[in-house]
């Protein structure tokens, strides 16, 4: 059966499709929304396998609505309806994630092709990364199996919204978990597209994620050895592709193997996620011993925040494996938000908060120096120290009353 959500500000619209869709054997509506907002969260809950998705939704518009449907449940496919035909909407709903446009008015008959369409391209792609996964792991005997097992851990860095520090964050950790652990530590940058970390690192990388990828690689301890760059305090580096489009070739079944591979060899895997979900950092993630969100001090940020959170609880994910880590990106008198409302919005206490020194920071960024080196005695420094002992001995996520 085929779940459908349907989001129209129009409840005869709502109607009128529930009762076509309802007409197939196949077919069944779920659920639906009369706005963006309630349509990402009846999406969340619902898990339908296709959203219909109207354009002129109010609050968040259609092609908001898909964007944040696409990082937000990949799993589900939206066709967006619209009374607009021109190529400009079209070319923002597919950059948005969507699969089909419909031009209002359509045919019943159109909608349900349509349907069949985007469900059967969603199951191809489900059935190619089995594939690959399977294709991935190399058959075993049970002891050897049990003998390759990953003992490494895994910690992602994520972030609701760019812009916050996420990558600095990462890199400042990474490293002085690496200088407790000499060549024990490998940070991963998972921003494909745009990645920071060689940049932030001040590292020279020949190869990256990419090659591997592009090698059915992943699971070859030499290969994976050979494209791993140098970092400070004996780090490992493996980077992000050099050009955007070499992205599409890392697979969340690349990931898997990868990390699998990478959690052999290294005491501690640090991936530096993105800041918007795609299914690559949902993999890692699901896959992760810990998980620290990093926000700022903003309303915009803090409510990503959440509702990165959110996505999260509807994983299923153990939220004692998540934290959220605060910061202080502006000068605290302009922030938006102090401590203690971000703390009570969110629902749980901040593992950690790091200070305002942009001074610090800037001088850190520019040189490729993390400031933990550059900087050492800096009250940021300290606190991405205090930070580093919470990773270690710390709960990482303490539910408020």
């Amino acid at each position: 059966m085929i779940g459908v959500l349907v989001a129209d500000s129009s409840e005869h619209i709502v109607a009128n499709l529930t009762r076509r869709l309802g007409a197939e054997e196949d077919m069944s509506v779920c659920g639906s929304a009369g706005d963006g907002e309630r349509a990402v969260q009846e999406t969340l809950r619902l898990q339908p396998e296709i959203a219909v998705v109207d354009a002129q939704l109010p609050g968040m518009d259609g092609v908001q609505t898909t964007e944040m449907l696409a990082q937000y449940a990949p799993k589900t496919g939206v066709i967006l309806m619209s009374m607009d035909s021109g190529n400009e909407l079209y070319r923002r709903a597919m950059l948005a994630g969507a699969r089909e446009v419909l031009q209002k008015p359509f045919k019943g008959d159109d909608l349900v092709a349509a349907v069949r369409r985007v469900h059967e391209f969603q199951v191809r792609k489900l059935a190619a990364t089995q594939a690959a996964t399977a294709a991935n792991a190399p058959p075993s005997s049970a002891a050897a199996e049990a003998a390759s097992q990953p003992h490494g851990k895994l910690i992602t860095v994520l972030a609701g919204k760019g812009g916050v520090g996420k990558s600095v964050v990462a890199t400042n950790l990474a490293t002085l978990l690496a200088r407790e652990r000499s060549g024990g530590v490998v940070i991963l940058d998972l921003s494909l597209q745009f990645g920071d970390v060689t940049a932030l690192l001040d590292v020279k990388a020949e190869r990256s994620i990419a090659d591997l990828a592009a090698n059915n690689a992943v699971t070859d301890p030499d290969v994976v050895h050979q494209v791993l760059a140098d970092g400070p305090e004996g780090l490992k580096v493996l980077a992000a592709p050099a050009s955007p489009e070499l992205a599409d070739y890392v697979t969340t079944a690349h990931l898997r193997a990868l990390l699998d591979e990478l959690r052999r060899t290294h005491d501690i895997v640090v991936a530096d996620g993105t800041s918007q979900l795609s299914e690559i950092s949902l993999e890692s993630m699901d896959r992760s011993d810990r998980v620290l969100v990093v926000t700022d001090f903003s309303v915009t940020s803090v409510k990503n925040t959440k509702m990165l959170l959110s996505v999260v609880a509807h994983m299923h994910m153990d939220m004692n494996r998540i934290s959220v880590v605060a910061n202080h990106r502006d000068a605290p008198d302009t922030a938006g938000l102090d401590r203690s409302r971000i703390e009570h919005f969110l629902g749980l206490r901040l593992l950690a908060e790091i200070p305002h020194d942009p001074a610090s920071i800037g001088v850190s960024v520019d040189r490729g120096i993390p400031v933990v080196l550059s900087n050492p005695r800096s009250p940021v420094s300290l606190a991405f120290e205090r930070l580093t002992e919470a990773m270690s001995i710390g709960s990482l996520a303490v539910a408020t009353t």
